[in-house]
This record gives C-alpha cells, structure tokens and sequence, in this order.
C-alpha cells in the first residue's frame, strides 16, 4: 500500500488529537467535576471510534475481520510483534500517545488513570463501529502499569 504520510505527520496527528482530549478533558473536569469528565468524555471517544469505525469499514467495502485488519494496519502503526490468523488479529506497542501527551504537558502520573482510560475508549468504539461482532478487548495498556498496550481483536464465536 501506498504510504500517504509521512510518519511525522502521523505522529503529529495522534498528538493533536491527544491534546484536543486532554484540552477538553481538562475544560469538563474543572467546570463539572472528574466524574462528569468521565462520563462525558468517554461517550465522547467511544462514539467518535464508532464513528470512524462505521466510515472505515464503509470505506473498505465490507467489515470482516481482514477488512479491519487492512483498515488498522492502513491508520496506525504495527510492528513485527503484530499476530495474525484469519480469527484472531494482536497489535502490540510498546508507546501510547496519551501517555507521551500527558508527559510532555507535565500531567503528574497519579491523575492518568482516569484520563487515559477514557481516552482508550475510541479503540474500543472504533472497532465496534467496523463491526459489532468482532470482540474487542485489551491484553495489556501502558497507562496500568503493563509493559505494552496491546489490543486484540477476534472472529465472534460460533
């Protein structure tokens, strides 16, 4: 596949979005409360993931799992520790945006939880929206302490 941009701007992009959340975030959670910034900015993520998720499989011309495999590896990064099947489709990273972001605006560790698993909700929504029978959950996320965030992706039982 053609690469349409440069990794720069990939990268740029994930921080912009991950800025624009934190901003956001940010803005709820002093006027309304963390609890609310939870609730709001999770809804937020997860229905733009789904979103997205709809406008890609549209875009594939169909929502398979190796559709979703071909649209993920098309819009983020995989590396060799990626697993593939047919059934069942393993991206791991050793980086997580979020955390990066946090860092780079001095965000202290102990207020990440929350921010950053709400923010993961987009994952979650994105494949969901793809197709709502592929099941979706995380082996691993950075931000619990965990090695590496990894998402894993499966052929919905028979």
């Amino acid at each position: 596949m053609e690469e349409r941009y440069p990794a720069s701007q990939l990268a740029t992009g994930y921080r912009w979005e991950a800025t624009l959340y934190l901003t956001l975030w940010e803005a709820i959670e002093e006027r309304y409360g963390r609890d609310v910034a939870v609730e709001m900015c999770g809804k937020a993520m997860y229905e733009t993931g789904v979103r997205f998720g709809r406008a890609m499989a549209e875009r594939a011309g169909r929502n398979d799992l190796a559709a979703l495999k071909e649209t993920w590896e098309e819009l983020y990064p995989t590396g060799p520790d990626t697993e593939w099947n047919g059934k069942r489709f393993v991206v791991k990273n050793k980086a997580c945006i979020i955390e990066d972001t946090l860092s780079l605006y001095d965000i202290p560790p102990q207020r990440w939880s929350d921010i950053a698993q709400v923010f993961c909700e987009g994952d979650r929504g994105f494949v969901n929206g793809f197709n709502p029978n592929i099941r979706f959950t995380w082996g691993g996320r950075i931000l619990r302490n965990e090695p590496e965030c990894v998402w894993i992706m499966e052929e919905p039982a028979e």
